[in-house]
């Protein structure tokens, strides 16, 4: 007996699931969840691309192609869409399941700085990365090359279920603010947008004026 499209594709997104919770249980903190983000959250994070804007998306951790899905469903062209996923496995189900979008098997970090190469602008940055764990010194190596990647207004838009920014703002010298809540999703999640901090040099006072002319 044949077995239906519907029925090959719940199979199919069952064993995706179980080789994404399989290298949750080996790497629990590289690994963002215990599950692939629900559609809901997919596309609320995809209703904040702004396919408008030129470059291709870029997307950090895809992990089996939950938030890939989401783009797509937005009307994000597969040949826009660049996915970088660290895990060969994971890698993998993302070639098998999107032949048009370009995946990099990569720390998100290197990846990004191996684009500010070869791409003059990105359209938008989607994480689902568990960068709220990540060192001070390692967000900076993914944040930095994509902000300036992204441009003035471009968004890095980060999925989090931890209330607050899962981001130092200031120590990373970005802006940044939560857009949108899923609640109904397996773990409750925020989106938060991170954007390039304006810098505006404050005029010299007349004092510091004075001790600038004063010094030799």
């Amino acid at each position: 007996m044949k077995r239906s499209g519907l029925t090959l594709a719940r199979g199919s997104a069952a064993a995706d699931a179980m080789v994404f919770f399989g290298l949750w249980l080996q790497q629990p903190l590289q690994i963002a969840a215990t599950n692939p983000s629900g559609t809901r959250l997919a596309d609320a994070l995809a209703r904040h691309v702004d396919l408008h804007r030129p470059g291709p998306v870029l997307e950090l951790g895809a992990g089996t192609g939950s938030l890939t899905h989401g783009l797509i469903r937005a009307g994000c062209p597969l040949d826009r869409i660049i996915a970088v996923e660290r895990q060969p496995r994971l890698a993998t189900v993302l070639r098998r399941k999107f032949p048009g979008v370009t995946v990099i098997e990569d720390d998100a970090a290197s990846a990004a700085r191996c684009l500010a190469g070869r791409i003059e602008v990105l359209c938008a940055v989607v994480s689902s990365l568990p960068i709220k764990w990540f060192p001070l010194t390692m967000q900076r190596a993914v944040v930095d090359p994509c902000v300036d990647l992204l441009g003035a207004h471009g968004q890095f838009l980060q999925i989090t279920n931890a209330f607050s920014s899962p981001l130092d703002v200031d120590r990373l010298e970005i802006a940044g603010r939560e857009v949108g809540r899923v609640w109904f999703n397996l773990l409750p999640a925020q989106i938060w947008s991170y954007t390039r901090r304006p810098w505006k040099k404050e005029p010299a006072t007349s004092l510091e004026a004075s001790a600038v002319m004063l010094t030799p």
